[in-house]
């Protein structure tokens, strides 16, 4: 067992293993403090729902217009350079974040130093997924974005369990926490990783490039698809998470255990999952997922409490494991020599609208039936049923070379 392990680790560019590790603390101090803010928001601020929906929906744009603008840059730059200086920037924010919220200065400070951290971090993503594709060649990179994406829900699973605990005492410290995690993260990437040789575009950078999507017609289909789907991945951050607190009535602790369970089953199901469902076309995989994803939280206002909120997270966190890998594969696929970073960065920018649109989405949703809470999710969920059946019916027209393993 510990020679295959051994095997298998050493089968991939030991590049790929820094940027994973790189990646892991970085979403330790995102998902110690983030998850927690909508909720500091309704008991500080007396926001509603659809209020929350609205500040998280704008800054979704933003982050969705920085992950193209993102994407773009990192074709014409170094992506090393821009990992290392988009993760000290966001430190500075974090510790912004810390002040603002210790010396009370208002919704005004937290809203633009959580604006400043969402620009960076979405520059951050379509970075680092073109450089697994830089790093791995084509036939490895199914199972290298499984291992980031491990990396990343290790994160997810300990950051929670962090901040859910420090939540009820200071969420000042959690920033600052957050602030020096993140911080870490860059020092690693700026000592450790090395950036491999990329064919770089000289083209003189327009902003029409931003929406180069309408030139690939498989690729308008595969990211419209991904935005509905993410109509409803985007429902766990902010909407359940009131939900869950302050209409449910879980705790902060509570909501850190299951946001812990779904890290933790990421890490523990993503690469056999994928490594298994990879003989399957990834349209196939991508709809499946869906399916468990309407299936998840449809029955989030059926089965109310802590004990069934926890199979309804692993429910959708099969469907989290289905989607991720054989998407971004997919787009790498689609990327023609020299424009891996446009595609993530388009690939960034449809799945950042529909984390722009989601939580308002839901939380609209969840405020006109908050007195039946089955119609509610019922309402929201209904989006996966769309994204299945659309992602049933591209596989039609898809060539296979592009939807199966190579």
């Amino acid at each position: 067992m510990i020679k295959r392990a051994i095997d298998y680790v050493s089968h991939f560019n030991s590049n790929l293993w820094i940027l994973s590790l790189g990646w892991l603390v970085s979403a330790i101090g995102f998902s110690a403090s983030l998850p927690f803010i909508a909720i500091y928001f309704n008991d500080e601020f007396g926001f509603s729902m659809t209020e929350i929906g609205i500040f998280f929906g704008v800054m979704a744009v933003v982050r969705a217009l920085f992950q193209a603008i993102g994407g773009e840059v990192s074709d014409r730059m170094e992506r090393r350079t821009i990992l290392i200086y988009s993760q000290f920037i966001r430190g500075v924010a974090f510790i912004g974040l810390a002040g603002s919220i210790y010396y009370e200065l208002g919704f005004l400070w937290v809203a633009i130093f959580l604006l400043i951290n969402s620009i960076f971090g979405a520059i951050f993503q379509p970075v680092a997924n073109a450089m697994v594709s830089d790093i791995l060649p084509e036939k490895q990179r199914l199972d290298g974005y499984a291992i980031t994406r491990s990396a990343g829900n290790l994160g997810w699973a300990m950051g929670p369990a962090i901040g859910g605990l420090l939540a009820t005492s200071s969420y000042a410290l959690l920033f600052l926490i957050s602030a020096i995690l993140t911080t870490i993260s860059g020092l690693i990437v700026w000592l450790f990783l090395k950036s491999p040789e990329t064919v770089k575009t000289m083209d003189k950078f327009k902003m029409k490039d931003l929406i180069a999507v309408k030139d690939d017609h498989n690729l308008a289909i595969h990211v419209s698809l991904q935005l509905i789907l993410y109509l409803v991945v985007s429902q766990l951050i902010v909407p359940f998470s009131v939900y869950s607190v302050n209409i449910v009535g879980l705790s902060e602790t509570e909501l850190g255990y299951l946001f812990s369970l779904n890290g933790l089953l990421v890490v523990a199901l993503q690469l056999p999952v994928t490594h298994f469902f990879s003989r399957f076309r990834l349209t196939s995989q991508i709809s499946s997922g869906a399916f468990l994803y309407l299936i998840g939280y449809g029955m989030m206002g059926i089965f109310i409490g802590f004990e069934y909120f926890m199979i309804a997270i692993i429910i959708i966190t099969f469907g989290e494991v289905f989607i991720s890998p054989p998407s971004l594969t997919l787009t790498s696929r689609l990327a023609p020599e020299g424009r891996m970073g446009r595609y993530m960065g388009i690939h960034g920018f449809f799945l950042a609208a529909g984390w722009s649109i989601g939580p308002l989405y839901g939380g609209f949703i969840l405020d006109k039936y908050s007195d039946d809470p089955m119609i509610a999710w019922f309402l929201i969920s209904l989006m996966a049923l769309v994204a299945m059946v659309g992602y049933m019916l591209f596989k039609k027209r898809l060539p296979l070379e592009y939807d199966f393993k190579k």
